[in-house]
């Protein structure tokens, strides 16, 4: 998946893949293989990159991230990149008609947090799906009412999925 960072105002290119079970991560164009996993109990990844250790306190705050590595903070924003490109883009008028929730990739409902009929704002979060050790909430495009759900709890997913159907 691709995604855009913002770390201390500055946009970075991030891409993540997993081979082998070990991610490969292309920051900025330079690839990082990156052996992780989280500390049973905790919010703690213990990581090997270039044969150094590293562990870090991931903690999840609204639509940023908070990660503490060797006593220095940084507070990362993180969007999928065609999301952001799309949020990006100007719109004239409010969206009108049905619109579909898709996965982004692969991965596991952890929580859906609408029911059948509920009424939604744009930005609300809807479904939230962990995929590579991260918890990814996927939020309403546009305001409406939840008119299908698809998913429950515990599910797998593919990509491009279609997880809930929306009618503004």
């Amino acid at each position: 998946m691709k995604y855009i960072a913002w770390i201390d105002g500055k946009q970075h290119k991030v891409e993540v893949e997993l081979r082998n079970g070990m991610y490969v991560v292309t920051l900025d164009g330079k690839k990082h293989r990156v052996d992780a996993r989280k500390l049973a109990g905790s919010s703690v990844y213990s990581m090997l990159i270039a044969g150094k250790s590293y562990e870090a306190d991931v903690r999840h705050d609204g639509d940023s991230v908070n990660v503490s590595v060797h006593g220095e903070s940084y507070r990362i924003s993180i969007s999928e990149e065609l999301w952001a490109r799309v949020g990006s883009a100007t719109e004239s008028g409010p969206r009108r008609g049905t619109h579909q929730l898709k996965a982004p990739m692969p991965g596991l409902v952890v929580q859906v947090g609408v029911k059948e009929g509920q009424r939604v704002q744009e930005g609300e979060p809807l479904v939230i799906i962990e995929a590579m050790k991260m918890q990814n909430e996927l939020c309403a495009q546009s305001a409406g009412i939840v008119k299908e759900i698809n998913v429950k709890e515990q599910d797998a997913v593919d990509p491009d999925q279609v997880l809930l159907v929306i009618e503004s």
